[in-house]
């Protein structure tokens, strides 16, 4: 099931998949005039972090590419793509402790949680983009399964003028999803992962101020499971009128020997006259008949239906809604609540965290008449029905990580220095008795606890790295069980590069800045030129204007230098709104800091003259240095954003240094450059 957007009311967007043509994906692709990409934040219990990386967040970012790991020139350009992107991004993914971590990019966080006693099992997302946010709640996991092949029920609100969420629900959405980051072990204020996630809710906080004061059509009330709360507890926040009368149940998953969930529903129902009150249930049957709803808890209500069809198509039930009645009114429960008592929270250990939003409308409004609708209800589900134990999406496949197993952080001390692993470890009652750590299947551990315990059980080990690429994940074995461990990066824009940017010389960079294209489309050309080569190598140039072209005149390459760094300045001097895309900017591969590095190596490798290596960076800094950043940083901190600036410009001090210090008028050309765009930060 799914809706188009929020700016639709009520009765136009809350339908069912099968009869609205919009995918649920379509939730990740931005609005008109949303601009370019900023955050997202978003909690799911199963991921599929593949699925995940091309589908929902490629097309977040509007990634024209898509590896297909064939290894051709597309998915060179796909990866890099998406690496430029994510540089520009802040992307957070809470997921349940165990959920599988093997992504390809340390560019984007996955923050396990853990439950206590329960699961994170809430599906919602925040889409931040320039001038535009989005929330995404529904039952749908961010799977292949969740997005492409299940009934599923979701929903998307995007702010502003006729959002179907008020303040107060966007409000109550961002307290609960910053009360998911203090369920990662290993949870402390100031780690970078959990700074950008708060970074991230702080934006969204900003943006629900804004939010115009309005009154809906339909009641809407937020509903989530936590340690306080249930859902049903909630219903009296939207209902109105004489008491309900009715209830319809739609869940994949119940109790099936407990009838708690049902129970609870039915002291709801208080309307009068007594006698038409009534409790039913709508489920999707097996290929062969087959019912996921036991026998047992068929006894507890009036009827047992189908869920209405609407074409041929097989799918497994995975939505989750809940329908309140009377003759007047009506109230619908969305989200990710199985009907258990985990899932509405109907116990007092074992509650999974859930969000849900509660509607209400009178049952002849447009409103009303699309909550009705929600679960149309069909035959009667046969008495003899063979009874089968559902295969839930929502079960973990995967061992949990045992909790003493905190974060798991690359990082390193500077530039020069080798990168580490930092293992957060913390002697915990549940620790296994024996562990050990490894990097990859097969290699012998680095980590065990025998070792941990000899070196004192400290809360954290450092782990030197002596490869070249940084692990996604490292390997924790324990009990029999083995599970991997996700690794997060502290600092995203110092992460090393893959080998088709690494190979990028400096002309290239400049030469995509001069002629406006993305660095992919310079890497895409680049690739194409080389194979082109190697195919029609003939040695003979039959454009007699490209024999007479002078492609190293002085003149030409002024020109060509003064298009790079205009193009540079202009998207430097692009507004901001988090610093972090203040800090990917200076540090991207068209940033000042990449592209002079690249004229340095240049040098170095003989492709570039001394002379023209410093003047190079020479303008460079100038070209910072002439940035209006008062404008720049009108929306973040000025003192954070010029701090980085300035430490730009001692990079490339300390690059022009590297260069050597002839020819001597060049030399002093550039440190008075430098000079000169420092004190313009301070004027």
């Amino acid at each position: 099931m799914d809706a188009p957007d929020a700016h639709c009311d009520v009765g136009e967007f809350l339908e069912r998949d099968r009869m609205n043509p919009t995918p649920m994906l379509d939730f990740w692709q931005k609005p008109a005039g949303a601009g370019d990409p900023v955050a997202v934040l978003a909690t799911t219990f199963a991921l599929e972090p593949d699925f995940f990386e091309r589908n929902c967040l490629a097309r977040f970012l509007e990634v024209s590419s898509v590896d297909e790991d064939t290894g051709s020139v597309d998915d060179v350009v796909a990866s890099v793509e998406l690496h430029e992107l994510l540089q520009n991004t802040r992307v957070t993914i809470l997921a349940d402790r165990s959920a599988p971590v093997q992504r390809t990019s340390l560019l984007w966080d996955l923050l396990s949680c853990r439950v206590d006693g329960g699961l994170l099992h809430a599906k919602a997302a925040v889409l931040l983009w320039e001038n535009k946010t989005r929330v995404v709640l529904g039952s749908a996991n961010l799977t292949a399964a969740g997005y492409r092949r299940q009934i599923e029920l979701g929903l998307s609100a995007d702010l502003g003028p006729g959002c179907l969420f008020p303040p107060d629900v966007l409000t109550a959405i961002a307290d609960e999803l910053e009360s998911y980051l203090r369920l990662v072990p290993g949870y402390a204020t100031g780690v970078a992962v959990f700074t950008r996630a708060v970074s991230t809710l702080e934006l969204f906080r900003q943006r629900i101020v804004q939010q115009p004061a309005e009154q809906l059509a339909v009641r809407v009330a937020f509903a989530p499971t936590n340690a306080t709360t249930g859902p049903l507890d909630r219903l009296s926040a939207v209902w109105r009128g004489a008491q309900p009368l009715c209830a319809i149940h739609l869940s994949p998953f119940w109790d099936s020997k407990d009838q708690t969930a049902l129970t609870a529903t039915r002291k709801l129902l208080t309307g009068r006259p007594a006698d038409e009150r009534s409790q039913h249930v709508a489920v999707v049957l097996g290929p062969r008949g087959q019912t996921s709803f036991s026998h047992h808890l068929a006894s507890a209500v009036d009827t047992v239906q189908q869920l209405k069809e609407l074409d041929k198509e097989v799918r497994t039930l995975h939505a989750k809604c809940l329908l309140i009645k009377s003759k007047e009114w009506v109230a619908a429960l969305v989200g990710s609540s199985n009907h258990t008592k985990s899932g509405l929270g109907l116990t007092q250990h074992g509650r999974h965290r859930e969000m849900n939003v509660w509607f209400g409308a009178p049952c002849n409004t447009k409103e009303g008449k699309a909550l009705l609708d929600l679960i149309q209800l069909g035959k009667n589900v046969p008495a003899d029905a063979e009874e089968v134990e559902p295969k839930d999406e929502d079960e973990a496949e995967l061992p949990a990580l045992p909790p003493c197993f905190g974060l798991c952080r690359v990082a390193r001390k500077s530039a020069d220095s080798p990168w580490e692993l930092h293992l957060g470890i913390i002697a915990t009652s549940d620790m296994p008795a024996s562990w050990e750590i490894s990097i990859a299947a097969g290699d012998p551990p680095f980590q065990t606890r025998t070792q941990w315990e000899v070196d004192g059980e400290p809360e954290t080990v450092m782990i030197s790295l002596t490869q070249k690429t940084l692990p996604m994940y490292v390997l924790v074995r324990w009990n029999g069980n083995e599970t991997p461990w996700a690794v997060l990066a502290d600092n995203r824009c110092d992460l090393p590069l893959g080998p088709a940017l690494s190979n990028l010389r400096a002309q290239h960079l400049l030469d995509a800045l001069a002629t406006g294209r993305s660095l992919a489309q310079a890497l895409r050309e680049e690739l194409e030129r080389k194979n082109t080569e190697v195919d029609t190598k003939t040695g003979i140039i039959l454009d007699p204007l490209k024999r007479l072209e002078v492609k190293e005149s002085l003149l030409r390459k002024g020109r060509a230098l003064a298009a790079s760094l205009s193009a540079m300045h202009r998207r430097l001097e692009r507004q901001i709104i988090t610093i972090d895309t203040l800090r990917a900017r200076l540090a991207s591969p068209l940033g000042p800091e990449f592209v002079a590095t690249k004229v340095a190596e240049a040098f170095e490798a003989g492709q570039q003259t001394r002379a023209e290596a410093v003047f190079t960076i020479a303008e460079i800094a100038l070209t910072v240095g002439r940035v209006n950043w008062a404008y720049v940083l009108e929306h973040v901190e000025p003192a954070n954003g010029l701090a980085f600036v300035s430490e730009t410009l001692v990079q490339l001090d300390t690059l022009r240094a590297r260069i050597g210090e002839e020819p001597a008028d060049l030399a002093s050309y550039a440190r008075r450059a430098i000079k000169e765009a420092q004190q313009c930060l301070t004027s």
